[in-house]
């Protein structure tokens, strides 16, 4: 028997990375999972993976800044799956960008709007078809949440403010039968690496023994996933894998129901250090 035998949930951001791996993750242990996230065929032949060995996943094409869209995608859910035990807000966006040194308005925005408001509406949504039934919140945060970007510092913000976010949703719903973590990585082996300039990028990979431009990467897009194992092959003292962070979201789901666990940090054994580079400790 699966730990999650039984439950439902939605998983946001599930194209790739920590995403992707939490779905399979709670799949992997019995949970009926709903993969939610902008870029479909990822997720769908996760889905197909899922299906063949026997568990049940369905795809949901989301943007967390929608409003509408979040609670349709809730919505359905409930329908398709009967209810919703656990709402995993993992989507987020890091612009790598200054303030002070002409930083980019419309990337700032877009940070605030997924990794603030897209947690608001996913717990507000949550909620609305928890309650009275009960059910558990995880938000994927981060160890920015903890101190100061000087070199990204709208991120910082977004994180202090998602972590702010998700303690008072815990504290408001004391008593209630739902339960709310905030899951909080370090430096993690992941596509959201892919909004850094392309040079450095290109720089970080070189530090790697991989040639981006031989692999045919592009700016903007995502990694394959044989350049993803590369790479945390190499640094694996110093960036953490996806599963290293669905691992923990799943000690959080298997607490026993009278344990809150509000939060936890996971960081790689070692500080990822590079020059002109702000990088999640």
């Amino acid at each position: 028997m699966g730990k999650l035998d039984g439950k439902t949930a939605i998983v946001t951001g599930a194209s790739s990375g920590i995403g992707l791996a939490i779905a399979q993750a709670l799949a992997a242990e019995g949970a009926a999972v709903v993969l939610a996230g902008r870029t479909m065929a990822p997720m769908e032949e996760a889905a197909k993976e899922i299906a063949a060995g026997g568990g049940k996943a369905v795809v949901k094409k989301l943007d967390v800044t929608d409003e509408k869209a979040f609670g349709k995608v809730v919505d359905e859910a409930v329908a398709e799956l009967g209810k919703l035990d656990i709402m995993v807000n993992n989507a987020g966006y890091n612009p790598f960008d200054t303030v002070i040194n002409g930083g980019d308005y419309a990337r700032w925005k877009e940070t605030l709007e997924v990794n603030v408001l897209g947690f608001a509406l996913g717990m507000r949504e949550a909620v609305r078809v928890m309650r009275g039934k009960g059910g558990h919140i995880v938000n994927i945060t981060s160890v920015a949440a903890r101190y100061a970007e000087p070199e990204d510092p709208m991120y910082a913000a977004s994180k202090h403010a998602a972590g702010a976010l998700t303690e008072s949703i815990r504290l408001a719903l004391s008593g209630q039968p739902i339960r709310v973590t905030a899951i909080m990585p370090g430096a993690v082996a992941t596509n959201l690496v892919r909004s850094m300039p392309p040079d450095t990028i290109k720089g970080i990979a070189k530090m790697m023994g991989i040639d981006l431009d031989a692999a045919g990467w592009k700016p903007g897009d995502h990694f394959p996933p044989e350049l993803m194992e590369k790479a945390l092959a190499a640094m694996r003292n110093m960036v953490m894998s996806p599963q290293d962070i669905a691992d923990a979201v799943l000690f959080a789901l298997s607490a026993p129901p009278s344990v809150q666990i509000s939060e936890i940090m996971i960081r790689p054994l070692q500080q990822l250090q590079m020059p002109g580079v702000s990088v999640p400790a």
